[in-house]
């Protein structure tokens, strides 16, 4: 993958209906479809407005256990949903995005991801999130699936949008 050039843009907040995981990383390709599942049944059951692409929200990544906390959902237009056991109501903070487009599998979505992180390094960009201890929670890390499957069998088609929120530089953002 190598080096990224990342579109900035400002977004509004989005709303989403998502089902909230514990796993270890390796566990992704077995538990996002099943939890996909859940959540398309959910949006259908109750007849809500599904306004993007499925999308996993990372909110905790555990560098040193290989443990991510994370929404696997999809962005909806209700601003607020039916009560659930599983499914509940999130939302993707608004702000300035830098954003890149993976292009194949998801197994390469790592390198580019880490391609992203380089480049804010480099251009001395600070994301919106706390590190401690290899532990980082996320305010706003967003992958987008935009082309992928069921609908598209070829993995060398699949196209993945990685979301970051840049900080503003308020205080909760600036590490402790």
């Amino acid at each position: 993958v190598g080096r990224v050039q990342p579109t900035i843009t400002m977004r509004d907040a989005q709303r989403y209906a998502g089902v909230r995981k514990t796993m270890r990383r390796e566990e992704l390709p077995e538990v996002v479809p099943s939890s996909l599942t859940t959540v398309f049944g959910f949006v259908q059951k109750h007849r809500l407005h599904v306004t993007g692409a499925p999308l996993i929200r990372y909110w905790v990544v555990d560098y040193s256990t290989g443990e991510i906390d994370i929404d696997v959902g999809v962005p909806v237009a209700a601003t607020t949903l039916p009560a659930d056991a599983v499914v509940r109501s999130a939302q993707i903070p608004a702000g300035t995005f830098a954003t890149v487009i993976h292009r194949g599998p998801y197994d390469a979505l790592v390198q580019t991801t880490a391609a992203l992180m380089d480049w804010a390094q480099q251009n001395n960009i600070n994301w919106a999130m706390v590190e401690q201890r290899k532990v980082t929670r996320w305010d706003g890390r967003i992958e987008y699936y935009l082309v992928g499957p069921p609908d598209e069998p070829n993995p060398k088609n699949w196209r993945t949008e990685i979301a970051i929120l840049i900080s503003d530089g308020s205080p909760n953002h600036k590490l402790t």
